[in-house]
């Protein structure tokens, strides 16, 4: 076979991990070839940044040969003498696959400079613009259950890595001879840039000093370091952590999920909340790239606030202490709530709307037109709703560290004002700009490719979403207002409601955004709506099985 598709036996000999070697073994031994082939009938394919997906045997896995080739795609890509950051979570294995990359680059003639152990994704994506390298890579399977691990990889800009670049390394990567399974060794440069991480993301907090105890959780990740030396760095003090989930786990023995969007993963967090007496509770996933909010709410009860939520109290805060024009950027995915750039017009900022992923968000003023006043675009603030937010330009990612302190930051303003809450706030601007109320819905897909449920969905537009008329259907799928094409499909309905429709990046599901705008009705709306969204993939996925 051709080194395209490489036989098992071809594999076994450039693995140099005795456990998957042990595993793809015994598939052979046994005669497996339903096992055989779901390894080796496809490989991982580039996601949102990079590839990511189950670990084991094989191509269609994350493992050992897969990163290596990974890395020798990228180091061909970007070639010989190439600066590159290379970072690593507390994952399985990935300090291994970091020191396959690095020793992969060194090989080809690049310059690895390794970060310190267990950094933040965000650290390393401020690393690779503050040291001036031409890419970066970082080991992390962000918020996927355990036993995944992936590599997401960024360009010399220090944001993630976007057409054609990905699709070049991704074709490389298929298309070159196995990688050998001894490698030389070579030496790396090493570094540690925490120091000047904190300085940066903490340059533009309007407010400091103490508000209440935080209860906090890294979800067994490696945030608590980091973010603990930044409230320190404001004057408030260290979190009380959630004790069983504060150092890192690979395995997350002690959390429901490593995925902060998961409602069940917070309970902890909250009892944590309810011993320290205090109103605001904090957890970023296992990178400490998303931030999850905690509050205390009307009616004594907690709130778990949404992504939407987040984004138009950070987005209305960062306006609110960062003065400036129309030169300042507000940027979020089109998937997201329409309320912050509801925000962004009314505070004079220029608002942007882009594909889902913070590698179009971070790009966001990097993309506008020169100004005539000769002022510089500048990107005060950008989210998306599955809970990822940049609060300083200097980091070109999500980043739920600085996205916490001005959190912090915001909730002490409110009190010291006159004593309001982020609930409070957050109902004066709806107040401001009406009530807008979204849900999202994520259904499994059982083994189906999410393009081709889309697929049978465009085959088959809804005209309707239960009694509600659909008034203008977008299809992004062939670029639209100047947007790279994507697989998202845009409802408009003829209450103002909106529904948009996306293959996930990264596991197999179908995802559904809802939001609906104005008052509450009986029945709610947002629910009805979520029903009937579930419905479609349903049966949609359905039709597949049927032909």
């Amino acid at each position: 076979m051709n080194a395209q598709v490489p036989t098992p036996e071809e594999w076994l000999a450039a693995d140099p991990d005795p456990v998957t070697r042990t595993e793809l073994e015994l598939l052979i031994k046994t005669g497996d070839q339903a096992g055989i082939d779901d390894r080796f009938g496809d490989r991982l394919r580039f996601g949102t940044a990079g590839i990511r997906g189950p670990m084991g045997a094989g191509p269609n896995r994350m493992n050992r040969v897969v990163v290596r080739q990974t890395a020798a795609a990228l180091a061909g890509h970007i070639g010989s003498g190439a600066k590159v950051v290379v970072g690593y979570d507390a994952r399985q294995n990935s300090e291994v696959f970091a020191d396959d990359v690095a020793s992969v680059l060194a090989a080809a003639g690049c310059h690895p400079v390794m970060l310190t152990p267990k950094a933040p994704t965000p650290v390393l994506a401020f690393a690779v613009d503050h040291l001036g390298a031409d890419a970066g890579v970082m080991v992390t399977a962000s918020h996927n259950p355990a036993g995944d691990n992936g590599v997401k990889v960024y360009l010399g800009d220090g944001a993630q890595i976007i057409p054609p670049h990905d699709q070049a390394i991704e074709e490389d990567m298929a298309s070159q001879p196995l990688p050998p399974r001894e490698l030389p060794s070579a030496t790396r440069e090493e570094a540690d840039v925490s120091v000047e991480y904190l300085t940066a993301i903490l340059s533009n907090v309007a407010i400091r000093g103490p508000f209440h105890p935080l209860a906090y959780t890294p979800l067994q990740g490696v945030g608590l370091p980091l973010l603990s030396r930044a409230l320190d760095s404001i004057n408030n003090g260290r979190p009380f952590v959630v004790e069983d989930e504060a150092e890192p786990d690979p395995l997350f023995r002690n959390v429901v999920s490593p995925n902060p969007e998961d409602h069940d993963t917070l309970a902890k967090l909250i009892r944590r909340a309810e011993q320290i007496d205090t109103p605001l509770a904090l957890a970023t996933d296992p990178d400490a790239d998303r931030l999850a909010a905690v509050v205390w709410a009307y009616g004594n009860e907690w709130r778990i606030l949404t992504g939407d939520e987040i984004g138009a109290l950070l987005c209305d805060w960062m306006l609110r202490t960062n003065p400036g024009g129309t030169e300042r950027v507000v940027a979020n995915s089109i998937v997201s709530g329409r309320l912050v750039g509801r925000i962004a017009e009314a505070r004079g900022a220029t608002h942007v709307e882009t594909l889902t992923g913070f590698k179009w968000i971070a790009r966001a003023a990097d993309n506008l037109e020169p100004r005539d006043d000769g002022l510089d675009w500048r990107l005060v603030f950008g989210y998306e709703e599955a809970l990822g937010f940049a609060c300083s330009d200097q980091v070109r990612d999500k980043d739920g560290i600085s996205a916490a302190v001005q959190f912090v930051a915001l909730c002490r303003a409110l009190a010291m004002e006159d004593g309001r809450t982020p609930i409070e706030r957050l109902g004066e601007l709806m107040d401001e700009f009406g009530l807008h109320r979204t849900d999202q819905v994520s259904v499994e897909l059982d083994g189906r490719a999410g393009s081709e449920v889309m697929g049978v969905i465009r085959d088959r537009l809804p005209h309707r979403f239960g009694s509600v008329e659909v008034v203008e259907t977008t299809d992004f799928r062939h670029g639209v207002g100047g947007l790279y094409p994507a697989d998202v499909l845009r409802f408009d309905l003829a209450d103002g409601s909106r529904v948009s429709l996306r293959p996930s990046g990264t596991e197999p599901q179908i995802k559904g955004y809802i939001e609906v705008v104005g008052d509450i009705t009986f029945p709610d709306p947002l629910i009805t709506l979520s029903e009937a969204v579930r419905e479609l993939i349903y049966e949609a996925s359905a039709a597949i099985s049927d032909r």
